[in-house]
C-alpha cells in the first residue's frame, strides 16, 4: 500500500504538471511573452518562470494528502507530526534558530572566499526591471516560496520517509527477525532515500548536488528526531527566501536553480545545517517536545527521578483484583475475607477475619460476620 500511494502521488503530480504547463504556455502567448522552450523557459523571463515553478511544486501538498487519505486510508495530519497537526509555535521557534544558523553560514562562506580568493557569483548587472522588478519578485517569493518549501518537506520528509519506514517490522512480527526488516526499522534508510531523492529532483551537478543531498538528509534526520516537519520547514523556507532574494538582487535568478556550485558553498551548508540541527535537537529536549505518537509516548513514559510510578488502573477485561471476591466486584472484603490461592472467594468464613492472603477453614454453617 505505501508503494501504491507513492506511485499514485507521482502520477498525479505528472498529470497536474502537464496541465499547468499547457495552461501557462497559453497565458504566456496571450500576454505577449516570448517563451524559450529549448531552455525550459515558458515565459522567457526569470521572475515569472520562477513563480510558475514554485507554484507547480506547491501542488505536491494536496496531491500527497489525497494519496495518504484515499490510498493509504489514514489521516493526512499524520504526515505533519506525531500530534497529527502542524505545531506552529515550535516551527516559529525553529525559524528563529534558522536565522542565526544562516547568518553564521554566510560569515563562514565569506571568510572562505576571502581566504582562497574565490570569485563571487557573476552578476548580470542588477535585478531585472530595476527596483520595481525587484519589489515584484520579492512579493512573489514571499507568497509562493513558503508553499513550495513546505510542499517539498511534506512530500519527501513526510510522505516518502514514512513510506520507506513502513516496510520495517517489529521483532514480534512474523517478518521482524530478518536483516532487511531490522534495517528498515531504523531511520537510516528513510533518511538516505529522502535526501537522495531531494537532490535528484534538483537541476544541480557537482558540489551543488552534494550540497543539496546534505541539506535533504539533515532535514530528514531532524524530522525523525523531532517527530514532525516543523524544523525542516522552518529552515527550508528561510533558506529559499534568502537565496532567491539574493539571486534576484544580483540578477542571477535565471541560474539560481541550476549549476555546479563550489566546495565553499558545501562547507557553508554543512556549517548551516550542523549548527541548526544541534541547537534544534537541544531545544527539543529542553522543552520536552513530543517526539512519538501520544499512545506510544504514554506507554513508555518514565517516572521522574526519585518518584514512584503510580499504579495503572485495572482494565475491565482483566477481571477482579485480589481485593475483590470473584463474581462480586465492589463487595466489602470484611464480609468475605481475603481470597487465597485455590480458595473460592465467594464463600463465607467464620472463625475470625483472615489476614490478607491467609487461608482459613471453609464455613460450616454458612454464617457471616457483620461489618465492624
Amino acid at each position: 500500500m505505501p508503494l501504491l500511494a507513492v506511485v499514485c502521488a507521482a502520477a498525479l503530480f505528472l498529470l497536474v504538471n502537464l496541465v499547468l504547463e499547457i495552461a501557462a504556455l497559453l497565458v504566456s502567448l496571450i500576454a505577449g511573452f516570448s517563451p524559450d522552450l529549448e531552455n525550459g523557459s515558458i515565459f522567457g523571463a526569470p521572475v515569472p518562470d520562477l513563480a510558475f515553478s514554485v507554484i507547480v511544486l506547491s501542488t505536491l501538498t494536496p496531491l500527497v494528502m489525497v494519496a495518504t487519505r484515499f490510498v493509504q486510508r489514514r489521516r493526512v495530519g499524520s504526515l505533519l507530526s506525531v500530534e497529527g497537526r502542524l505545531r506552529w509555535g515550535w516551527m516559529f521557534a525553529c525559524a528563529a534558530v534558522g536565522i542565526v544558523s544562516l547568518v553564521l553560514s554566510f560569515v563562514v562562506l565569506y571568510v572562505l572566499r576571502l581566504a582562497t580568493d574565490a570569485p563571487a557569483a557573476t552578476s548580470t548587472g542588477g535585478s531585472a526591471g530595476g527596483e520595481q522588478g525587484f519589489a515584484l519578485a520579492v512579493v512573489l517569493l514571499l507568497l509562493f516560496v513558503p508553499l513550495q518549501s513546505s510542499a517539498e518537506e511534506i512530500a519527501l520528509r513526510g510522505f516518502v520517509m514514512q513510506a520507506v519506514g513502513s516496510y520495517g517490522a517489529h521483532p514480534w512480527e512474523r517478518r521482524g527477525s530478518g536483516l532487511v526488516a531490522r534495517v528498515l526499522r531504523t531511520p537510516v534508510p528513510a533518511i538516505i532515500v529522502s535526501g537522495s531523492v531531494f537532490a535528484l529532483l534538483h537541476d544541480y551537478t557537482g558540489w551543488a548536488m552534494v550540497d543539496t543531498a546534505v541539506f535533504g538528509m539533515a532535514m530528514a534526520w531532524l524530522s525523525w528526531y523531532t517527530g514532525g516537519l516543523e524544523a525542516a520547514i522552518g529552515l527550508h523556507v528561510l533558506h529559499n527566501l534568502v537565496a532567491f532574494s539574493i539571486s534576484t538582487l544580483e540578477g542571477t535568478l535565471e541560474g539560481a536553480a541550476s549549476g555546479g556550485g563550489s566546495w565553499h558553498g558545501l562547507v557553508g551548508r554543512i556549517v548551516e545545517v550542523a549548527l541548526y540541527a544541534a541547537f534544534v535537537a537541544w531545544l527539543a529536549r529542553r522543552t520536552g517536545l513530543r517526539r512519538t505518537v501520544p499512545e506510544e509516548a504514554a506507554d513508555h513514559e518514565e517516572p521522574a527521578p526519585g518518584a514512584m510510578a503510580s499504579p495503572r488502573e485495572t482494565p475491565p477485561w482483566a477481571g477482579p483484583t485480589a481485593q475483590e471476591p470473584h463474581g462480586a466486584p465492589g463487595r466489602d472484603p470484611r464480609l468475605y475475607g481475603q481470597a487465597s490461592y485455590e480458595q473460592d472467594p465467594r464463600q463465607r468464613y467464620d472463625g475470625g477475619y483472615p489476614a490478607p492472603g491467609e487461608w482459613v477453614r471453609p464455613p460450616r454453617n454458612g454464617s457471616q460476620y457483620p461489618p465492624r
